[in-house]
């Protein structure tokens, strides 16, 4: 029997929140900048149905709430093709992100994989890494929990994660009981029954779950897409396959405005 030794390689992707996040753009810009691109490229301009068109290394992630687009995931290609309308600073911080998740991954998949003559399933480390980027894009978790988690998988094959940053650098958050006790707000000890629902009801919150001992179903509350624009999900430090929404100090203040709205029964125009 003949065996040979083969290198898997991964595909790699970068989402449009990334993007943004690199690039110091709005992320429906870059939404919007890619939507072009993706038009001149693939001459898509006459059609309207553009995130149903299959395209090989893009990927269109939906809100499962609204049903409107909300990520836009690239390959390689169609993300240093997208640089070329940007600013050369913008360029070199994306693609200087790209060097580091090639060698990343590159650091973990150098493992050879036999491969007899009949049938194998793909090497499973590939397999997985692919199952946890999934979970990072189906939690919406931070930039932060995505470290925490890509450094467990990496520890779990038996490599070092000391190349991983301990964090990334993001704005202040806070649970919103602290926030609304800290501001002396009355809706501080109605957090469970009042401001959660009514988060759920604006959109903002959603209840995901997920199987705890005994088979039974435990709930738990995420940030919605349009609920990214207020806080981020973190990872549960009291379980990992949990999320946790932490609010932006700094933004707070405006949800709090709509919040009480909405219990007041009052409409305001959408956040910008």
């Amino acid at each position: 029997m003949e065996t040979c030794n083969t290198l898997t390689v991964l595909s790699l992707s970068m989402t449009s929140r990334e993007i943004a996040e690199l690039t110091g753009k709005r992320h429906d810009h870059v939404l919007r900048d890619i939507k072009t691109m993706l038009s001149q490229v693939h001459d898509l301009q006459d059609n309207p149905e553009l995130g149903y068109q299959e395209i090989q290394g893009v990927t269109f992630e939906f809100d499962n709430h609204t049903k409107r687009l909300s990520t836009i995931s690239l390959d390689k290609d169609h993300t240093l093709t997208l640089l070329t309308g940007y600013d050369a600073k913008a360029r070199f911080k994306v693609i200087r992100r790209w060097q580091e998740l090639e060698a990343a991954f590159a650091s973990t998949l150098q493992q050879p994989s036999i491969q007899p003559d009949t049938y194998t399933l793909p090497y499973q480390p590939a397999m997985k890494v692919q199952i946890v980027e999934l979970a990072m894009r189906s939690l919406r978790v931070s930039e932060t929990s995505k470290i925490r988690m890509l450094a467990k998988f990496i520890e779990s094959e038996g490599f070092n994660s000391d190349f991983l940053p301990d964090y990334v650098d993001e704005p202040l958050v806070r649970a919103i009981t602290p926030l609304l006790k800290g501001m002396g707000h009355s809706l501080g000890s109605k957090v469970a029954n009042t401001v959660n629902p009514a988060l759920e009801a604006m959109g903002i919150l959603e209840h995901l779950s997920r199987k705890s001992t005994g088979g039974k179903i435990k709930q738990f509350w995420s940030l919605t897409e349009e609920g990214l624009q207020y806080g981020r999900n973190e990872t549960s430090p009291n379980n990992p396959r949990e999320t946790q929404p932490l609010f932006f100090v700094n933004r707070f203040p405006e949800l709090l405005t709509r919040l009480e709205a909405h219990l007041d029964h009052k409409i305001l125009p959408p956040a910008q």
